[in-house]
């Protein structure tokens, strides 16, 4: 699909930079973010969806946990292996989620706002398929209304002008409501959310849901 291309190919010409948006203060939100998710985990097995360059898998690697992750990014999965040469890094679809196996946790990050409203809903479904029960959930999603292609970072994109002048490219956007977020959460345990305020133009959300 045209909008699933337009994306990846950004992805594989900024994934070299992509660094630049590692800031400190970017790090240290997430790193919390991923110490809430781990909290949560009842099991070790966890799936990094939309790994990028792996910094997210490293991390979460490094507290012990048995990490799966995957993109489809050719160029984000170069940079992420000759990082991580001991992680597992599986070129994979998000849409595709469940066929990767069984889990206690995914972690998706920054990944799943590139698909469809249409693809959400299935990916969801996917990934409650994919979730052993008990087992959690924690994604970002922008906040806003409809679907677009941004061609470079907003303001407050992380890693700033540098990130800005870095990182353009034709990418696509789905925003997402509260509202259309309970009908499309509704069987899952919201365990915690709060607003990424790191996050450019109206923020986003970070959700940690339970299957039960």
């Amino acid at each position: 699909m045209k909008h699933v291309e337009e994306t990846i190919s950004t992805y594989d010409a900024i994934a070299n930079d992509y660094h630049v948006i590692a800031t400190p203060e970017n790090r240290a939100w997430l790193e919390n973010s991923m110490k809430i998710f781990t909290d949560y985990l009842v099991g070790n097995r966890v799936l990094v969806a939309g790994c990028g360059e792996g910094r997210d898998s490293r991390y979460l690697r490094d507290l012990g946990f048995d990490t799966t992750s995957f993109d489809l990014s050719d160029g984000m999965l170069e940079v992420a292996r000759s990082e991580d040469p001991a992680g597992c890094y599986i070129k994979h679809d998000l849409r595709q989620i469940e066929t990767l196996g069984s889990f206690d946790g995914i972690w998706a990050c920054a990944c799943l706002y590139h698909l469809t409203k249409v693809e959400f809903s299935q990916c969801i479904e996917s990934i409650w398929r994919a979730l052993n029960p008990g087992g959690v959930l924690f994604c970002n999603l922008k906040l806003g209304q409809g679907e677009q292609f941004l061609e470079r970072p907003r303001d407050g994109y992380p890693g700033g002008k540098e990130a800005q002048e870095k990182l353009g490219g034709r990418r696509f956007y789905a925003f997402y409501s509260l509202p259309e977020l309970e009908v499309l959460f509704e069987r899952f345990v919201l365990l915690k959310n709060r607003k990424d305020i790191l996050k450019e133009g109206q923020g986003a959300m970070e959700f940690w849901l339970k299957k039960p």
